[in-house]
């Protein structure tokens, strides 16, 4: 496969930073994460193991892919040391704002920087935690590396993220997209099927779209979106001891924001998919569509592998 040029990456990575600086709730295209109801369904148990390993974990802690610091501030309230980095300046000026706004002891150091090349200081932290940014970050391996480096001796590596629902998964959430009621009108829905290409391509696909110059298997506006999707665990597991390794959410989870119900129903109609969900994780008919990763650096340099 061509490897991406030096022009063409300086773009799309200005494109995605733009993007990331923007998003803003979409009533037209409710996302899990703007309904904080529908978060505390499918994912708050997940996200609070997440937030008690990481404080278990420190005390000096980095997180990639910061966005507008939320997760970083309550770290800090936690009396954690946390440096924190974003590859938008916009909210990367947000998180620091957030934080002028808070009595901390030690409030959280919010940088901006590009986790494809970024460079980080050796031996540094207890914990390093990526929530919802390693599917977008193109040279995944050579960031595990950083991370590894940048961890100190028994150090761990957190990691809550989307893995990917595969391609039959993918075309059956369009599919149902396309003919249930949603927020956006069925009319709407039709101007947008030339996106169904990007939706369903698979991370192998849309890399050789990137290093093609082809745009057609590539999120509109974020163009490294799902670049990594299965590459997560496998690169995590090349270089670490695996402690805990659980998938999470593979299917229903999409559609609980997009369909269109009375609000009397809404929330209940959600717990039955939260419900669905884990039936088929139970029943071993699917896997999850997000992951969470507990990683450890070995002490002693030895082979990573599953720890029993």
């Amino acid at each position: 496969m061509r490897v991406i040029d030096n022009q063409r990456y300086t773009e799309l990575l200005a494109r995605e930073s733009e993007h990331w600086g923007n998003v803003q709730p979409d009533a037209g295209n409710p996302q899990i994460w703007h309904d904080v109801r529908l978060f505390e369904i499918f994912f708050s148990a997940r996200y609070r193991h997440f937030v008690q390993r990481i404080v278990s974990c420190g005390p000096s802690v980095l997180e990639l892919g910061c966005g507008e610091g939320n997760l970083a501030l309550e770290l800090a309230q936690r009396n954690l040391r946390v440096a924190a980095v974003d590859l938008s300046p916009d909210r990367i000026e947000r998180a620091r704002r957030k934080a002028r706004e808070l009595p901390l002891d030690h409030p959280p150091r919010f940088d901006v920087g590009d986790l494809n090349s970024l460079t980080l200081p050796s031996g540094e932290f207890d914990c390093i935690i990526a929530h919802d940014v390693l599917h977008h970050i193109l040279k995944i391996d050579r960031l595990c590396e950083e991370v590894k480096r940048s961890l100190k001796n028994g150090g761990t590596f957190l990691v809550m993220d989307y893995v990917g629902m595969g391609f039959i998964r993918k075309l059956l959430a369009a599919l149902l997209f396309a003919v249930l009621p949603t927020h956006q009108t069925y009319r709407d829905k039709w101007k947008l099927r030339h996106r169904l290409p990007a939706f369903i391509a698979t991370e192998r696909r849309k890399r050789e779209a990137l290093a093609n110059g082809l745009q057609k298997a590539l999120h509109h506006e974020s163009p490294f979106e799902e670049i990594s999707q299965s590459s997560i665990v496998r690169e995590i597991s090349k270089r670490f001891s695996i402690v805990e390794c659980a998938t999470y959410s593979p299917f229903f989870f999409y559609l609980a924001p997009k369909v269109r119900l009375p609000e009397s129903v809404r929330y209940s109609a959600a717990r039955l998919f939260f419900i669905l969900d884990e039936m088929l994780l139970r029943l071993r008919l699917s896997k999850g569509a997000y992951v969470f990763i507990e990683a450890r650096k070995p002490d002693v340099e030895s082979d990573p592998g599953i720890s029993n």
